[in-house]
């Protein structure tokens, strides 16, 4: 079969997590049981034979899952779920749809995994480079140049190419809005505008019908300010 290469996008931003004031103790004993969760999960869909994932067996256990998420040299393995009448349900909470700080990442509810231009992950940068704040490593633009694949799992295994990181501000590029171009010329539009943010990017631009893959995430260091 013949591999499929898509293009992704590494996309950092302030102002879409959810700051939960719980005591410390608590909180640690929450963030254990979510990396356990998780851990667990991972572990019983990687196929042993050739390491790939089970998103079938996922699927079964939760309707909601709709795809695995796998970043190499970083800690992010994840199920991605999405809830079209519940957008951010899975903000606050885990795979098993109980309660949770960690949440789960999630598709966009408006995007639609085949027809999209573009398909945008939320997940939560938590301290320590836990779920999506493993993404923080990308401001390093030697890691950034060492770490450009990204594989995404739905009905089957592909891969992405990282070719931009963003710093950018939601109020000035409404990013999220951009599911589907209208054409060519709004695509490339969109795309100029991700380069134009970018802090790092390839010199390879994207061509009108390859699909883009978001990674979408707070900057915890710089406070209202948009990564």
């Amino acid at each position: 079969m013949k591999r499929m290469i898509k293009r992704s996008l590494i996309l950092l931003l302030v102002g879409m997590a959810v700051i939960v004031a719980v005591p410390f103790l608590k909180e640690k004993e929450a963030e254990k049981k979510s990396e356990n969760g998780f851990k667990e999960i991972q572990e019983s869909v990687t196929e042993k034979k050739d390491r790939t994932i089970n998103v079938e067996k996922l699927k079964r256990e939760n309707k909601d899952c709709i795809g695995y998420l796998e970043v190499p040299g970083t800690s992010i393995s994840y199920p991605i779920m999405q809830t079209r009448d519940n957008p951010n349900y899975y903000l606050n909470h885990d795979f098993d749809k109980n309660y949770s700080f960690y949440g789960t990442t999630y598709l966009s509810a408006y995007c639609d995994l085949k027809k999209s231009d573009n398909l945008i992950i939320y997940g939560h940068n938590i301290n320590g480079g836990k779920m999506f704040g493993a993404l923080e490593q990308y401001k390093d633009k030697d890691f950034f140049d060492r770490h450009r694949k990204i594989y995404f799992t739905a009905d089957r295994r592909r891969e992405y190419e990282v070719f931009a990181v963003m710093s950018v501000n939601v109020k000035k590029f409404k990013y999220w809005k951009f599911i589907m171009a209208r054409d060519e010329k709004d695509y490339n539009e969109f795309v100029e505008k991700v380069l134009e943010h970018s802090l790092w990017s390839t010199e390879e631009k994207l061509k009108h019908g390859e699909q883009m893959l978001m990674l979408s995430t707070c900057d915890n260091g710089k406070g209202d300010a948009d990564l």
